[in-house]
């Protein structure tokens, strides 16, 4: 079984860094990114940078991605080394630049990661209360904050440390800290939401009755 900290890496999500608890507005005093529709999907591109201990610069990646609520999460890697991962309802599935299928995972433990990875990105922060202590605050720049702080007792807690994600109209930052002190930053960029169906390129990639 592959451990779910690969997963992460694969999937190119990340663990964040701690916010200071000075100045903590109420929660519903924080504005909320953009509601993603069932009928839309949100499309746009990414810049990852993976901070591993033992190396002077991060590892960086960039590529584009769709997320729908309905049909799943495409992650497109195009640099350094192109491929593809595929979040949906059965799991996690890994294509390399040649076209080949790996399918990663299946099962409930790795559709709860999916809904984790797809909550952050889409901003909906409601299925995730069960699992994390959720933190608002704004920037000093205006932008919402929000702290994801695993549980005590939560089988994530041995994965990630703590997710914090920042924006404006969508989640723009987030940064996922480890407990190995190593530590990935999401930039995302260019999105804009758009009503179904997917472009062909993402829609023929994903699996089952999601396409």
């Amino acid at each position: 079984m592959i451990p779910i900290r690969r997963l992460i890496a694969t999937a190119a999500i990340a663990t964040l860094v701690a916010m200071s608890t000075i100045g903590i507005a109420r929660a519903d005093d924080i504005p909320a990114p953009a509601t993603i529709g069932t009928e839309q999907y949100l499309g746009g591109t990414f810049t990852m940078d993976r901070h591993l201990d033992g190396f002077d610069k991060p590892l960086t990646s960039n590529g584009d991605f769709v997320l729908s609520p309905t049909k799943g999460l495409v992650w497109r890697t195009l640099a350094p080394f192109p491929g593809t991962t595929i979040l949906d309802d059965h799991g996690i599935t890994r294509i390399d630049d040649q076209g080949n299928r790996d399918e990663l995972a299946r099962g409930d433990q790795f559709r709860q990661f999916v809904e984790l990875i797809s909550a952050v990105l889409a901003g909906n922060w409601q299925p995730l209360e069960q699992r994390f202590d959720i933190a608002k605050d704004t920037t000093e720049q205006g932008a919402w904050q929000v702290i994801l702080t695993p549980k005590d007792g939560s089988t994530i807690q041995n994965q990630i440390s703590k997710i914090t994600a920042t924006g404006t109209d969508f989640v723009e930052n987030v940064r996922l800290e480890k407990p190995t002190g190593d530590h990935d930053a999401i930039t995302l960029s260019d999105q804009a939401l758009q009503d179904l169906p997917l472009p062909p390129e993402f829609a023929d990639l994903l699996t089952g009755p999601v396409q």
